[in-house]
């Protein structure tokens, strides 16, 4: 059975998702849990407490991964631990991307969850730090490269998963799996391979016309 607090959230989340931000009253957010509308601030101290909480619900699963990672390395093939870290990403951004974009569009609401950020020691800097780690010890095991700055790639990660979380969002797209999967597998393989240009490998044809000159 799902308790009062839950429900709340979920609730939330529903409104956020069908109404957007500015017709979110705590009233209606009663109303759709089916609570009294005191209740709600029994469980939460303000609208933005609760809110927080309804985002930071959606993350808590990627974050735990992230967190995690280092105990990955050199467990699979790092595009393969990649591209799960990609999917994660893309998946929590794709269900919160709206709500995100709609908190920035309120300035006292965007004050308020930076305060709750910074009381907590959270943040996207606090998420990335797991992946950072796995990939400045994947690094040392020479399985990524010693011209990548760990840092660096970590922002690029979490960039491009949102940039195309936002993407699929804006556009209407339905969430598929298998696409998303394909188009993360060419991100990784970018990644791994660079865009700087590499001297072309002779084919076995050519290998054997330059050892008869």
């Amino acid at each position: 059975m799902i308790d009062n607090r839950q429900n709340i959230i979920n609730a939330t989340e529903c409104l956020l998702q069908t109404k957007g931000l500015t017709r979110l009253t705590t009233r209606e957010i009663a109303r759709e849990a089916n609570v009294a509308e005191g209740l709600i601030y029994h469980h939460f101290k303000d609208k933005a407490g609760l809110i927080y909480e309804v985002v930071a619900a959606r993350f808590n699963e990627t974050s735990k991964l992230l967190q995690n990672l280092p105990l990955q390395v050199g467990t699979r093939t790092l595009p393969e631990i990649l591209e799960d870290v990609f999917y994660a990403i893309y998946s929590a951004h794709y269900e919160t991307v709206l709500m995100i974009c709609s908190i920035f569009s309120d300035r006292q609401l965007m004050t308020q969850m930076r305060k709750i950020i910074e009381e907590r020691n959270l943040g996207p800097r606090r998420a990335n730090e797991g992946l950072q780690v796995f990939l400045e010890a994947e690094q040392r095991m020479g399985r990524f490269s010693v011209n990548a700055d760990p840092a660096t790639a970590t922002k690029c990660l979490q960039m491009i998963s949102l940039q195309a979380a936002m993407d699929d969002k804006l556009m209407g797209y339905t969430f598929d799996a298998s696409r998303v999967r394909r188009e993360i597998r060419g991100y990784v393989q970018l990644l791994m391979t660079g865009i700087e240009p590499h001297p072309a490998i002779p084919k076995p044809n050519a290998l054997r016309k330059m050892r008869k000159k």
